[in-house]
């Protein structure tokens, strides 16, 4: 069933999706910290309500979450793993100069197991990944250089031309189009988006690949939304007021998405919501 068209006349229905999935996710943030939850969901929930607009004078408690998270830094810089470390160091970094040192530890930490090529795994010993090595172009780019966004670029182009695609790895690519060395890349830009275009499930969101089992996630569908928002003009609006009006249609009563994980899913989707909402005033 297809859902029904955001127009541009209903700006009333984004923010009402956007203020339900704050308030759904700053929830879930009070409870995770009582819990004491794996710092990677919590940096994560805290950074999809700073991309909100929520401040970090008392919207929410980032002062307890950044504690936390300080808390879980282990002697070396590093968390868990670099996915990890991220989001965590892309959290801090909304604090300015008060965590400076432990933001540079982090920083140390992901310089030091940087594969060889130049991009990142999930560990040192793992293989070299878009989403990962694109998330730390988007959350710490100060420790992504021209060889990453070089290798990064040259990776997309040849999964691009591969049988298996990934929508979600198309957006990664683009999301790390926003970084300053980023190479000039129009033309795989371009094509990145047409191809995104074309994966756009009848419903209106988007799934690891069109026709998946499962069908649209808002996991998926977040992140397509969080990398058209660095490709500009190249960006049909239509693309995006469907993905927005699947988002709206599957918002449950408090705010959340249903998925694996609701955290997971529903920071992601607030995140490219809240990425995408410039791009609509601008067309």
């Amino acid at each position: 069933m297809k859902s029904a068209m955001i127009s541009s006349q209903e700006p009333t229905m984004i923010t009402d999706i956007f203020e339900k999935a704050s308030r759904g996710l700053a929830s879930f943030l009070y409870s995770g910290l009582q819990q004491k939850l794996e710092p990677i969901r919590l940096a994560r929930v805290g950074y999809a309500l700073l991309t909100s607009g929520c401040s970090v004078r008392g919207d929410f408690p980032g002062e307890s979450l950044s504690t936390y998270l300080i808390k879980s830094q282990q002697k070396d810089g590093g968390l868990v793993d670099v996915e990890e470390t991220l989001w965590c160091m892309g959290f801090l970094g909304a604090f300015g100069e008060r965590y400076r040192e432990e933001i540079s530890s982090g920083q140390k930490w992901l310089a030091s197991v940087r594969l060889p090529c130049g991009a990142w795994g999930k560990s040192e010993r793992d293989q070299p990944r878009i989403p990962v090595t694109a998330l730390a172009a988007a959350l710490v780019p100060e420790i992504v250089n021209p060889s990453t966004l070089k290798w990064l670029a040259n990776q997309w182009e040849t999964d691009l031309e591969s049988p298996v695609h990934l929508t979600y790895k198309g957006s990664f690519f683009l999301l790390a189009q926003a970084h300053s060395d980023a190479p000039s890349s129009k033309e795989l830009t371009r094509r990145t988006v047409r191809y995104l275009t074309r994966e756009q499930e009848e419903d209106g969101g988007f799934s690891p690949w069109r026709g998946h089992p499962v069908g649209s996630d808002p996991w998926s569908t977040g992140v397509v939304l969080w990398g058209l928002s660095s490709a500009g003009h190249f960006v049909p609006r239509q693309t995006v007021e469907r993905a927005l009006s699947w988002l709206q249609c599957k918002q449950q009563p408090d705010g959340l998405w249903p998925y694996h994980y609701l955290d997971d899913g529903s920071a992601m989707a607030l995140i490219g919501i809240s990425s995408i909402l410039p791009f609509l005033s601008e067309q």
